[in-house]
């Protein structure tokens, strides 16, 4: 059982990498609420929950930076929400989204975890 949780801490966020990568957004969210499942306890399934977004949305980002240069992009979406050219601001709001979107997965999937399985009473 140990065994399966740490090998989807592993794996998990590779996969929702892929998959941001190869645009679902949404990826995060699948294997966040799978590894809620997997891990028994919700506060180390949360936190790596929120890691699993947290990895799987920054690494395509920072591959974007290194190839195009996001700082122009980022300064003028910066410009358009009213904060000046602060292009560290959506970035910043781009990492929480997928930061949220593990984190809501692995919570929902620890919560739906104890209703299918209830804790057992001492």
């Amino acid at each position: 059982m140990r065994i399966r949780w740490i090998g989807g801490l592993v794996l998990f966020p590779i996969l929702a990498n892929v998959g941001v990568t190869l645009g679902a957004w949404w990826a995060p969210f699948l294997f966040g609420l799978a590894f809620g499942i997997l891990q028994p306890r919700a506060r180390i399934a949360v936190p790596f929950g929120a890691l699993i977004g947290l990895v799987a949305w920054s690494i395509p980002l920072v591959s974007s930076d290194s190839r195009y240069g996001l700082g122009p992009t980022a300064e003028s979406l910066a410009a358009i929400m009213g904060f000046g050219h602060q292009g560290a601001i959506p970035v910043i709001l781009t990492l929480v989204v997928g930061l949220l979107l593990g984190l809501t997965g692995a919570w929902l999937g620890s919560a739906g975890r104890t209703v299918v399985q209830p804790a057992i009473s001492r």
